[in-house]
């Protein structure tokens, strides 16, 4: 409830902030007082909602479903935006923010006004889908984070998407505004192009991020799958980059001031649109990374439709009043060149768009269908390459009328894209290797060494070795020790990466031992006498441990062993597995009676056992992938440099 009732007050004060600016009545002073408030509130909203996660209130349906006990303290931070209504509160913080930034700076009131009305827009969706919606079960433990998002770069990248989705409401709205004042005012377009450039900076960071997380950690092989979601936020930031050349242009050809609202408007509708999809539920069946779906893809829909069909109306009121003109004088003239660049930039985002729509777009005419990735490839790929002469080109014959940030970026962008040429033309290798396998390719020998289960029996590591250097792929278990998620083993080297994706193995079969109170029982080659059981409890007298003694013999010798269940808050437990007789046999304790006369014992398969388990490995050779990660740096450098010299 406090939650809701402080994103109430936030949308009325944006409301508020939003009307003082579109009409007279109202002075300057209320608009920053309730621009302020409104971000006040906003905050406020986001503490109280990390105050839950950490307190641990699962009354709360949010934190139950993306939060635990046990989650480390850096995943219940990221736990805020792990979920949909939690990134849009995100979303929400980072856009009120940017909003204090923007009457600090003074710019013109009529886009403060579009900026709020934005910014109720975002308001209203949060709380259309709260995260301060009270759970309707209860429940003493929540189910944590999804095992794959328990990453450092899948921590950071949703937050960096965020900032560029939140920062692209600047230019639309001092577009927007921009023609409330003349068609033919271009003051907007110093202010626009700076925000467009970090917007443009922050979004390209958190795809390259994504695409990063997806190659160290989901270990098919690559960092992009055109996976509708991924294309979802490829596509505004494609736009980003036609609209920062059309702002730069537009200062010298007034004739193209009409194009650059029109991508301002289109720019922000995008990333509307792309929230619409991967938030709908439409790409249930098409995406590993959609939401599912809810009534909050409705909302979004006609958020979508206000924000492009008000902002075309705008721009169609205005189009007899902008000035006319010629865009270029002739086919030689650089205004052309950039021009056409951005042509083929819209020409690729909308077969992107095309694609990532389909499962939408077919929906309407029939059953829901999407496309291969081989679609992509295939229409975009000589795009590509016409956009990387005509950059090659411009640097050739006006290189000095480019800045260095300029020349950084670019060349970033070209690298880039020859990287993904390159390293796609390695090798690839899936083979079943035993402990002591070998194998090679492309050159580089490959040794399997076998599994190495971890002390807590949280994770295990497959160890290979390649050209005598060790290297580890990681699977985290679940408590009852079936793989929870997989991460690739990957080794750097000058000429490339090697990378090592082992499957999941066949599970060596377990045993499970009823052992009732001294009466010997045998696994077939040990016997096993339960001696007695006790229960732990906390100082409020809720049972946190069952512990049971047990005496193992083979007949020669015999050795006690205490195996233990931690109980959590919930009555539900986890046990770690014991070692006996030097790692002759491994045991875990998995239940106990009420009575505390019957223990059940799970005799699972020997460190050894496993380590020698034949596991299905496949090795990709990834040729100087390293100049794809240097691009991307180069491209945030470039423009860094870009944004500092505007």
């Amino acid at each position: 409830m406090t939650g809701n009732l402080l994103l109430t007050g936030s949308l009325a004060t944006a409301l508020v902030a939003m009307l003082a600016c579109w009409t007279k009545l109202f002075s300057e002073r209320l608009i920053k007082f309730s621009a302020i408030a409104s971000l006040g509130l906003i905050v406020v909203a986001s503490l109280y909602l990390w105050i839950l996660i950490f307190r641990n209130d699962f009354s709360v349906e949010y934190v139950a479903n993306y939060s635990s006990t046990t989650l480390p303290t850096i995943f219940k931070i990221s736990a805020f935006w792990a979920g949909q209504q939690g990134s849009f509160l995100l979303w929400l913080l980072i856009h009120a923010v940017a909003g204090a930034v923007l009457i600090k700076n003074r710019i013109q009131t009529k886009a403060l006004g579009f900026y709020f009305f934005l910014q109720a827009m975002l308001a209203f969706l949060v709380l259309a889908k709260s995260p301060f919606a009270e759970n309707p079960v209860t429940v003493a433990e929540g189910f944590g984070l999804n095992p794959l998002l328990q990453d450092f770069w899948m921590a950071i990248h949703p937050p960096i998407i965020f900032v560029g989705y939140a920062l692209l409401a600047v230019p639309i709205s001092l577009s927007l505004g921009a023609l409330l004042e003349s068609a033919k005012s271009k003051t907007w377009l110093e202010s626009a192009r700076k925000w467009t450039l970090l917007a443009w900076s922050f979004l390209g960071a958190g795809i390259f991020i994504g695409g990063y997380w997806a190659y160290k950690v989901l270990g098919w092989g690559g960092y992009w799958g055109w996976d509708p979601v991924e294309n979802s936020s490829l596509v505004p930031w494609l736009i980003s980059a036609v609209l920062l050349h059309l702002l730069n242009l537009a200062k010298k050809k007034s004739a193209v001031l009409p194009m650059a609202h029109i991508a301002a408007v289109f720019n922000y509708s995008l990333v509307i649109y792309g929230t619409f999809l991967t938030r709908s539920g439409v790409l249930g069946d098409f995406s590993v990374h959609s939401f599912a779906g809810s009534n909050i893809g409705i909302v979004i829909a006609f958020a979508n439709a206000i924000v492009l069909l008000g902002g075309i109306f705008i721009i169609m009121l205005k189009a007899k009043d902008f000035p006319q003109g010629k865009m270029y004088e002739n086919f030689s003239e650089q205004a052309f060149i950039v021009l056409l660049g951005a042509l083929l930039l819209v020409f690729i985002a909308v077969i992107v768009w095309i694609g990532m729509s389909m499962p939408l777009l077919s929906q309407l005419v029939g059953e829901s269908a999407a496309v291969d990735t081989d679609f992509y490839t295939r229409t975009t790929a000589p795009l590509a390459a016409v956009l990387v002469a005509l950059v090659i080109f411009t640097f050739a014959k006006w290189s000095k009328s480019i800045s260095l940030g300029g020349k950084i970026a670019h060349a970033g962008f070209v690298l880039g894209l020859a990287a993904v040429v390159i390293s796609a033309q390695g090798e690839t290798l899936t083979q079943e290797l035993t402990k002591g396998d070998s194998v090679e390719i492309a050159g580089h020998k490959i040794i399997y060494q076998g599994q190495v289960l971890e002390e807590e029996n949280l994770q295990k590591f497959y160890v290979y070795e390649v050209d005598g250097a060790e290297i580890k792929a990681l699977t985290k278990l679940r408590t009852n020790g079936d793989d929870a998620a997989r991460e690739p083993a990957i080794l750097k080297t000058v000429g490339g990466d090697i990378y090592v994706a082992p499957h999941a193995p066949e599970n060596l079969e377990t045993q499970n031992l009823i052992l009732n109170k001294d009466v010997f029982a045998m696994d077939g080659e040990l016997g096993y006498t339960f001696k007695e059981a006790e229960i732990v409890r906390n100082d409020s007298g809720k049972p946190i441990r069952a512990v049971a003694k047990i005496d193992v013999t083979d007949g020669n010798q015999t050795e006690t062993i205490e195996p233990a269940i931690i109980i959590s808050a919930d009555g539900g437990g986890r046990s770690q597995s014991i070692q006996i007789f030097d790692g002759r046999r491994r045991v875990r304790l998995t239940g106990v009676s009420r009575e505390l006369d019957k223990a059940r014992l799970e005799i699972l398969p020997t460190l050894e056992e496993l380590s020698n388990l034949p596991v299905t490995s496949t090795i990709n050779t990834k040729p100087v992938i390293w100049l794809l990660w240097l691009s991307v740096t180069a491209i945030c450098l470039g423009t860094a440099l870009a944004i500092k010299n505007e």
